[in-house]
């Protein structure tokens, strides 16, 4: 790479990050609203988390972080339907539902993300709210913020890579 190629890069680069981080939240929070989502604010925080890992690995990380965050709600709902029925509170129902995503994730890293998922679950949940609503609800909203974030990682790596890829000189 020249020189100045190497400048250009030190100065796109960032501006790409920047500009990455801000597409992302930003279009992960106009589609959870669209899809009627009540609190975006989870499809901002998985955009952001997805815009950023590793382009090599993305779909990969993509499928896992989806797979993990479905594995996440069902065992959240199935907990806490079972557990209310015995009147037993959240901080039981988030203590289970770890334990039992916390086997299924073992040794499967990809799908760690079923870990966060109950506790996000219940603690955004109300009382009006049921919990199957709720687990759908806090489900959706993580699930688009790691799409977006994901397919813009891969998005902009594509353009950078384009603009840095060397051109070819005319014959002379």
């Amino acid at each position: 790479m020249t020189k100045a190629g190497g400048r250009e890069s030190k100065i796109v680069a960032p501006i790409a990050f920047v500009l990455r981080c801000t597409m992302a939240v930003t279009a992960a929070y106009f589609l959870a609203g669209a899809a009627g989502f009540p609190h975006p604010l989870w499809a901002c925080i998985f955009a952001l988390v997805g815009s950023q890992d590793s382009v090599t690995a993305i779909v990969t990380t993509i499928a896992g972080r989806v797979t993990g965050t479905i594995i996440g709600v069902m065992i959240a709902i199935a907990v806490g339907v079972v557990m209310s029925q015995f009147g037993l509170g959240m901080v039981w129902k988030i203590a289970l539902s770890v334990a039992l995503c916390a086997a299924c994730a073992w040794g499967r890293p990809a799908i760690q993300l079923c870990l966060w998922t109950p506790p996000i679950i219940f603690m955004t949940a109300s009382p009006a709210e049921s919990i199957v609503s709720v687990g759908l609800y806090r489900g959706g909203e993580v699930i688009i913020g790691v799409v977006v974030g994901g397919l813009l990682l891969i998005v902009s790596d594509r353009i950078l890579a384009r603009r840095t890829r060397p051109r070819r000189r005319a014959p002379t």
